[in-house]
């Protein structure tokens, strides 16, 4: 995998900065995986979070991100819990001795910078998948069409301090140029101790995005059927046209 992802190293520490509680997503992806069975594979977990609740929960997780440094705070917090187990690996190419999983998603396919990065990651995980296992994707899809865009730098606040003695925030621009389908990121991440000292670092990074029809392609070549396709996590929602994209896929036997 390319590893121009940005400095998640250093954000390790702070990963869950902006104080919100995250249990609705968590049980998005607790019921999404129940539909299909109890073995669940998370590649790009950072911290392991959600392999975490799922575990909690009677599911048994394999959830593994290419930052050591995540998987290195993940196991900290979560190395007690039954059924999770964290793991450092690229999903472009990795190889666990673990039973055939019945679930998998990914919100981080953005990082996969080029179509063979996207394929690597596919055929990775369908080695890892039964026959009818699901792998969920979500995404931001590149529209024909569309404009450039640019959000000017801003300052953001978490909803509440989580880190005891120790003030955060971060500072942000994004980028979006039409012409190759990149989001430009470019972050600043503040923490401040109760001295009124500060350490920062920088962020900054891209995520590829790909025409709906280069991922209906992708899935064909890797051996998965697409099952559902929407523009919400809310099915009801979809309007066609909606550059957000959840893609529900199996594998199959063809």
């Amino acid at each position: 995998m390319t590893k121009n992802i940005g400095n998640y190293a250093r954000h390790a520490q702070y990963w869950d900065w902006s104080g919100y509680d995250r249990t609705e997503e968590h049980e998005y992806w607790l019921k999404y995986a129940a539909k299909y069975g109890k073995n669940v594979l998370i590649p790009m977990c950072a911290l392991g979070e959600t392999g975490a609740y799922l575990a909690e929960r009677g599911m048994t997780v394999t959830a593994f991100d290419i930052t050591p440094e995540m998987i290195e705070e993940g196991k900290k917090r979560f190395a007690d819990v039954p059924g999770l187990q964290l793991q450092v690996a690229d999903v472009c190419n990795f190889h666990f001795e673990i039973e055939p999983v019945d679930f998998c998603y990914s919100t981080d396919f953005g990082h996969l910078l080029t179509r063979e990065e996207i394929k690597k990651a596919l055929v990775s995980i369908a080695k890892h998948m039964r026959l009818g296992g699901c792998l969920v994707i979500e995404t931001r899809l590149r529209i024909f069409g569309e404009e450039s865009s640019y959000s000017p730098l801003q300052k953001f606040h978490p909803l509440s301090q989580n880190y005891p003695g120790i003030k955060v925030w971060k500072t942000g621009q994004t980028r979006y140029e039409a012409e190759t389908g990149r989001t430009y990121i470019s972050q600043t991440f503040y923490a401040q101790d109760a001295k009124g000292q500060t350490d920062s670092f920088e962020h900054a990074f891209y995520l590829q995005s790909y025409y709906r029809e280069e991922w209906l392609e992708a899935f064909k070549e890797c051996g998965y059927q697409l099952v559902g396709e929407y523009s919400s996590r809310d099915v009801s929602s979809w309007q066609s046209g909606d550059s957000f994209r959840i893609f529900e896929i199996v594998k199959s036997d063809s």
